[in-house]
């Protein structure tokens, strides 16, 4: 869609489990719903996805987006991450994990690690997250288009109507 529509697309960071905060243990029967809506997601738009319970939080990774983008290979990063968190079934909030991918996407490893470990881009992590509060968003994925937004898994079809009506 980016390239057939010429969208510009903007990645913002927005935690669903603030990084410091935790939340409550789940019911065996809230899990099982879950996991259900990730197999009808998958089915419903072809896609390989696993319900993934290691990754409680995901600031180190989003930390790690901001620093992809930074090197141009942004969405590249962002392809990485979905597959670790949805398909392989990883903790990507965990650091070696994230320079691993990071690694394998063409970020230098060394550069990556020290603006992990040093947590160079939280702040604006913590900025995306606030403007997104302070616009309503709660919950991902979220896609906007000028002063309308839609959250949630959407079809092909409904996000052009997003951009087209604009």
């Amino acid at each position: 869609m980016v390239k057939e529509q010429n969208v510009e697309v903007e990645w913002k960071a927005f935690e669903l489990r603030p990084e410091g905060v935790e939340i409550p243990p789940k019911t065996k029967e809230y899990i099982e719903r879950a996991k259900a809506g990730v197999e009808t997601l998958s089915t419903q738009y072809g896609l390989n996805m696993q319900w993934n319970d290691k990754s409680k939080h995901s600031r180190h990774a989003l930390e790690g987006a901001k620093f992809a983008k930074v090197k141009g290979l942004e969405n590249e990063y962002h392809d990485a991450i979905f597959v670790a968190q949805f398909q392989e079934v990883k903790n990507i909030d965990d650091l070696e994990t994230l320079i691993s991918l990071g690694k394998q996407i063409g970020l230098n490893e060394e550069e990556f690690r020290q603006a992990l470990e040093t947590r160079k881009y939280e702040e604006d992590v913590l900025s995306d997250h606030q403007e997104a509060t302070q616009l309503g968003i709660t919950g991902i994925p979220c896609f906007v288009s000028g002063n309308r937004g839609v959250m949630g898994a959407q079809t092909y079809e409904s996000l052009l109507e997003l951009i087209d009506n604009d």
